[in-house]
């Protein structure tokens, strides 16, 4: 079974659609193209951030609006599944390549209910720990640190409706705020070897972001920073740790 697939992209970014189109074509995979939310164009967008979380969680102690845009863009992908009756989709950020390997991986994905959602590709080993084989010679993995990027990912329903409303308000980064199951309770999984890089032109093209001026952090911001990482990470591992051993 191959899943739904939703590629997220601004109306503006036509070369980075034109790449991602070409890749999905050449592996046979149809898409739905969702256009992405340009957060400096969402009224009041201040006002969809918990900022008192958004500064403990953050090295800023606001989001850039294009963070926002990103954060919403992803919920949009999430709410048009849901208006599906489709078990679980596939969401892409424009500027992800697919590789031949991923069709099988996705249809060996389908094989055991084992996962809620399941990272494609991300930066960071995350000390993986396999759970499964999968088709080619990949491995469904669970990671015990931190992983990042919300380039592509898969959801099934219960992670659609779940992050729907832990996103809500938004307290920090898109592919944070995706993965935190010791609050969530959701089977974060990743895939070794994974069948989804960037593509080149995710480094030759305009993103959702906007660069701002950095804000200079305090020594005391820094500790507060540091103690939130570090609890959250600790928080990631004794989870990772339970999960592992629960089957």
């Amino acid at each position: 079974m191959v899943p739904l697939i939703y590629v997220i992209n601004l109306d503006r970014d036509t070369e980075r659609m034109a790449s991602i189109r070409a890749n999905l074509d050449r592996m046979g995979l149809k898409f739905e193209r969702l256009s992405a939310i340009m957060g400096k164009g969402v009224p009041d967008w201040e006002k969809l951030v918990d900022l008192p979380t958004y500064a403990w969680r953050n090295r800023l102690d606001m989001p850039r609006a294009g963070e926002v845009g990103c954060t919403l863009s992803h919920l949009k992908a999430m709410e048009e599944f849901l208006r599906t009756d489709a078990p679980w989709c596939v969401i892409l950020e424009d500027d992800a390549e697919v590789l031949p390997a991923c069709a099988d991986v996705l249809r060996s994905l389908s094989e055991k209910d084992d996962w809620d959602l399941v990272k494609l590709f991300n930066n960071h080993s995350g000390m993986p720990v396999k759970k499964r084989e999968l088709a080619g010679g990949h491995h469904l993995v669970l990671h015990l640190t931190r992983t990042t990027s919300s380039a592509a990912y898969v959801v099934n329903r219960r992670t659609a409706e779940t992050l729907l409303k832990s996103m809500r308000p938004i307290t920090e980064q898109v592919d944070h705020a995706l993965d935190r199951p010791w609050e969530t309770g959701l089977r974060i999984r990743g895939i070794r070897p994974m069948p989804v890089v960037l593509a080149p032109v995710a480094h030759t093209t305009s993103t959702i972001g906007y660069q701002d001026k950095q804000q200079r952090r305090t020594l005391g911001k820094s500790l507060k920073l540091f103690l939130s990482r570090a609890k959250k990470e600790i928080c990631r591992f004794g989870y990772g740790l339970w999960d592992a051993v629960r089957g």
